[in-house]
């Protein structure tokens, strides 16, 4: 794979390109507000980051960077980097004084109970009055300072967002933020960073190095002057995989692709399993864009208002409706202008697998639009099946469409059922037979929505809670949990159709 860099223009330094890669040199040039890097270990990022801040902070007066790493001695191994990398280029007059600092920060525990802990850091201050100040892993130990912040292998920080949100509040004022790392699995807030990135979401200048591109780019010819080897490149990643010994350690150290996650539903290889190349009809509706189009509910004007609804539903998604294939249809409730996502997700039925065809959301808190949508696609649809969450405000509307759509809908208690169709759903995913839309950033959140489906088991039972989705954040779960719903429905079918044939034996 070739590496992701953002094509920073870099000063034509003749000097420089003897110390650092391109990639390197690419970060060192880089003043974007937020950049963002997922790399192999030991390429050399944080030693060109050190060389990028020591002369950032000659550059700019009174402007502090705050580095956090992993541990005290990793903090105390960056000051001394910079304090070479001031001798390196003659940089030593302009330091004035470094060493270690203490002070007392307040944080919470677990409990949110207060406590006050000494923390100490490192320093290096300049005489224009800058400072490089470098943290361990306290997540609230910069939060009295403001300046550019370095996070370092942050998918290896136990209190990744707790220092999240102190870090990024630190550059409010004008300030910018780089984060980097190798992967340490698929539940760190790193791993959901580089999917907001990969997406282009996010705002984030957006790097990806792995071992193997580093070496395309110099870094075995810095390692063999340096060794006095002559390894080749073959030699050179076996080795790297030697070490690693096991395949999965090797792609995440070194080529930037995380391990599963024990609590996600079923591990990212999984979900890749399911997205096949295929379109599917789709649109997204706020409430605003709603009454825009319709009008506000009235009365005297509902069934012109309904007939209005139907009709643009039925240009919306011609495919589906004009299809004369079995359908299964998920209905997960919410009726919201600001909340979730009211969700209506159709798979289509082949074989054993369920397809993703049409996926219908919005953001209303207009039951009229939602019910006329549903019914629609009820009306429309040939051969479908179809199931609703009646918990909690579904309750009327699926009452409803279970009366005037009997065999055809139905209303699940979710609160009882979660279980159930949860386990059903992590098979599905597990034998790639749910399957939707391949990497496409139109439709990258629908993968990323079922991934946020966590798993813990409790007594005898698996329990599925929602997580975040960085990619649809108005979705917490809700465009997986119809998906579950349309597969729920697509059991009743097949349990139906098994009670007619036995009692026409």
């Amino acid at each position: 794979m070739t590496a992701i860099l953002p094509g920073i223009k870099i000063d034509s330094d003749a000097q420089l390109a003897r110390y650092f890669l391109p990639y390197q040199l690419e970060w060192i040039a880089d003043d974007s507000t937020m950049r963002l890097a997922e790399k192999s270990v030991r390429i050399g990022w944080t030693y060109c980051d050190g060389f990028k801040n020591v002369r950032k902070r000659l550059r700019h007066k009174n402007r502090d960077y705050l580095f956090a790493t992993k541990d005290q001695q990793s903090a105390i191994e960056y000051l001394d980097q910079c304090r070479k990398f001031a001798e390196l280029f003659d940089f030593t007059r302009s330091i004035i004084s470094s060493g270690m600092d203490s002070m007392r920060v307040e944080g919470r525990d677990d409990a949110g109970k207060k406590f006050v802990e000494e923390v100490k850091f490192g320093y290096i201050k300049f005489d224009n009055g800058s400072r490089i100040i470098a943290f361990s892993a306290n997540p609230y130990a910069m939060a009295v300072f403001g300046g550019d912040v370095g996070l370092d292998e942050f998918a290896k920080h136990g209190a990744a967002e707790k220092l999240w949100e102190t870090a990024q509040g630190r550059i409010t004022w004008g300030y910018d933020i780089g984060v980097w790392s190798a992967h340490d699995g698929t539940d760190t807030l790193f791993y959901q960073f580089t999917r907001e990135a990969h997406a282009g979401k996010g705002g984030w200048s957006h790097y990806k190095v792995t071992m193997e591109d580093a070496v395309d780019m110099g870094l075995l010819d810095k390692i063999n002057e340096r060794s006095g080897k002559n390894l080749t490149k073959e030699q050179f990643i076996q080795d790297c995989k030697n070490r690693a010994r096991l395949p999965e350690i090797y792609e995440q150290a070194y080529n930037c692709n995380p391990t599963g996650s024990a609590s996600a539903i079923v591990p990212w290889t999984a979900i890749q399993q399911c997205r096949v190349d295929r379109p599917i009809e789709r649109i997204h509706m706020e409430k605003l864009q709603i009454l825009d189009l319709f009008g506000p509910f009235k009365k005297e004007t509902e069934a012109a208002r309904q007939n209005k609804i139907a009709e643009f539903t039925k240009s919306t998604f011609p495919k589906v409706l004009n299809n004369p294939q079995r359908y299964r249809l998920g209905f997960d409730v919410a009726a919201s202008g600001e909340g979730d996502l009211c969700c209506m997700y159709i798979d289509r039925k082949e074989t054993q697998q369920l397809k993703l065809d049409a996926l219908f959301t919005c953001r209303t808190d207009d039951w009229d639009f939602i019910e006329t949508v549903l019914w629609t696609f009820l009306r429309g649809l040939s051969a479908v099946q179809g199931a609703g969450d009646e918990t909690g405000l579904g309750r009327q509307v699926c009452w409803r469409t279970a009366q005037n759509f009997p065999n055809q809908f139905e209303g699940v208690n979710f609160s009882s059922k979660k279980h159930d169709m949860g386990f059903a759903l992590m098979n599905q995913l597990s034998t790639a037979e749910k399957l939707f839309p391949s990497e496409n950033i139109e439709h990258d959140d629908i993968a990323q929505d079922y991934y946020s489906i966590h798993k813990t088991y409790a007594g005898k039972r698996w329990v599925f809670t929602s997580g975040r989705n960085n990619l649809n954040p108005d979705s917490h779960g809700d465009i997986a949990w119809a998906g579950a719903l349309a597969s729920h429905a697509d059991s009743q079918a097949v349990v139906e159709c098994k009670a007619i044939l036995i009692g026409d034996d």
